[in-house]
């Protein structure tokens, strides 16, 4: 008779020896063990509301929390927006893109829109290739209507990580420096 294999009414069916059965009971507590692990781990990452269970509650919280952090990133991703469309560069390739864009459009090959990157990509050049002039620029110095709540706007981006320390430590920097 072959190894752990026992006369049964059914030849085909195979009868566990005491070593593999052993085995068998350990591997399936060990399954336990896992699943137990794995279940307590999410309640601890999904427990949103500390009351020991993952539940709907839980996956309101979370999607207020997304919801709330989108549109604080959305707000800062518009605020640096606006802040590069001031820069001379921005304002270069806009009207590179205008006057490429009319003198393309009579031209059907290149069209408006291939003239209009065409006519931007010179705008970006002559931006970078001009020389800076005697007269500064003035710069943007210009106080925040409410400095208080620029800074608790910078805090509030730090807790929900979309700054990391020293992002908020340089912007806390630069805004109370442009005091003057």
């Amino acid at each position: 008779m072959a190894w752990g294999v026992r006369k049964t009414s059914a030849p085909s069916e195979r009868i566990p020896n005491a070593s593999e059965a052993s085995m068998f009971d350990k591997l399936k507590k060990l399954g336990e063990k896992a699943k137990d692990v794995a279940s307590s781990t999410a309640v601890l990452v999904g427990d949103l509301n500390g009351d020991g269970k993952v539940d709907e509650e839980d996956a309101r919280i979370a999607a207020e929390w997304a919801k709330k952090t989108a549109a604080s990133i959305g707000d800062e991703a518009g605020r640096l927006g606006k802040e590069a469309m001031r820069s001379d560069m921005a304002k270069d390739a806009a009207s590179g893109a205008v006057v490429g864009a009319a003198v393309a459009v009579p031209v059907p090959i290149i069209g408006p829109i291939a003239g209009a990157a065409i006519g931007a990509g010179v705008g970006v050049y002559k931006n970078l290739t001009k020389k800076p002039s005697a007269t500064p620029a003035p710069s943007n110095t210009a106080l925040p209507a409410d400095m208080h709540a620029e800074l608790l706007k910078l805090d509030d981006l730090r807790q929900k990580g979309v700054l990391t320390e020293a992002e908020f430590e340089a912007q806390k920097f630069r805004l109370l420096n442009n005091r003057a």
